[in-house]
């Protein structure tokens, strides 16, 4: 009897119980995403975006945006791009806080290959210029960026990984643009810098497209 309950689906509160304890765990080698995605994401997400906004969450920001990411919700999308976006304080983030906007950008990445969302894909294939962050006006201060450029180049930098998760040919192209000739010296610095990251990136999403997440992680984790 003991085993046929083991198998029946988990109750909204044991959902809840699971979800919450899962992202105050410590991965080293990163959120498992062959773990999340055994959560049922409709009793998951909501609760993930209730976790997102709560201060008494902080610790818990980089797990909680990742996961959301990789459950593959269109009710993430929104409240992530706000969360990358905007910051009431005028003081330096705290680590996690940093963290967790910054995995934001690539947990975007992890929609779009599960959910094929068109915004989240947009705003990632925009999202690899870094002047684009200055015309959204972020205005939150990096802990460890003194100078917004840098801030702004390393918010690309992480666009350019989450279009390598999509899997999706429109992303692939995007990312062959920054392996063309830069228009301008600033371009030309910043794709030189990152030349090793959209090749990266290019790999990702070709593999993914042709064997999907689950497959490229578990070929990964194998290695």
């Amino acid at each position: 009897m003991a085993f046929v309950i083991a198998l029946l689906p988990l109750t909204a509160q044991a959902q809840e119980i699971s979800i919450k304890s899962f992202v105050g765990e410590v991965y080293i080698e990163g959120v498992p995403y062959e773990q999340v995605i055994r959560f049922d994401a409709r009793t998951a997400a909501p609760i993930l975006l209730e976790m997102m906004a709560d201060p008494a969450e902080e610790a818990n920001l980089p797990n909680i945006v990742v996961t959301l990411g990789m459950l593959g919700d269109d009710r993430a999308v929104e409240p992530l791009i706000r969360f990358i976006e905007t910051s009431s304080s005028r003081e330096a983030l705290s680590r996690a806080q940093y963290v967790a906007r910054t995995s934001a950008v690539i947990s975007l990445g992890y929609i779009v290959n599960k959910a094929g969302n068109k915004q989240a894909l947009e705003y990632l294939m925009q999202s690899v210029q870094p002047q684009v962050w200055r015309g959204r006006q972020v205005t939150w201060i990096s802990p460890f960026h003194s100078d917004p450029n840098d801030r702004n180049a390393y918010l690309s930098k992480m666009a350019i990984l989450g279009l390598g998760l999509t899997g999706a040919p429109e992303a692939a192209e995007t990312l062959r643009s920054l392996q063309m000739p830069a228009s301008t010296e600033d371009d030309r610095v910043f794709r030189d810098k990152v030349a090793p990251v959209v090749e990266e990136a290019l790999r990702a999403n070709e593999t993914i497209g042709r064997i999907g997440l689950v497959e490229y992680y578990r070929v990964g984790n194998s290695r």
